[in-house]
């Protein structure tokens, strides 16, 4: 009888211990980046695919249908922070990367200008104050469409969230 009940306890501990939280500690800093990597890569949301781009949402976070042109991807039930997709010209778009960044620089006080991928495609990017908020705006010209990604809320560029689903943007 002893033994029956301690493989019970030991069966009823191991259940309990895989029903929470995962662990958010590691034994050294290079397993913590590892597992840090790993995580924004994976978002374990669902698909989102439209005219122009696809993406993995991250879970919890919600996307509008396509229109115009533009799409919003905001976590369920919130307005910020937000990522917002905007596609512009089909074909016509013209400028550069460079001058529209420029703008935002001059316009809003943005930071230095800055350079980032999103799909393989390199985006001229700057950051800036906007109606109390703070975005970072990414753009990029291909294929004669201009393809504007914005970024707002305080901190949002340093979203977990926001980095796992921008790794997982494929553009059409």
């Amino acid at each position: 009888m002893p033994v029956t009940i301690f493989l019970g306890l030991t069966v009823t501990l191991a259940l309990f211990s895989c029903g929470g939280q995962k662990a958010t500690h590691a034994t050294d800093s290079s397993d913590t980046g590892a597992a840090a990597k790993k995580e924004s890569a994976a978002p374990a949301g669902a698909a989102y695919d439209c005219k122009y781009f696809g993406l993995t949402l991250a879970s919890g976070w919600d996307a509008t249908a396509e229109k115009f042109g533009m799409a919003m991807v905001l976590p369920k039930g919130q307005i910020s922070p937000g990522l917002y997709f905007k596609f512009e010209g089909e074909g016509n778009a013209a400028g550069t990367a460079e001058e529209s960044i420029n703008t935002m620089i001059q316009n809003y006080g943005g930071s230095p200008m800055e350079s980032a991928t999103v799909a393989g495609i390199e985006f001229k990017t700057t950051t800036y104050p906007y109606s109390g908020m703070q975005q970072t705006m990414y753009v990029a010209y291909r294929n004669g469409t201009k393809i504007t990604i914005t970024i707002e809320g305080m901190g949002a560029k340093d979203n977990p969230d926001i980095k796992a689903m921008l790794a997982t943007v494929v553009l059409k």
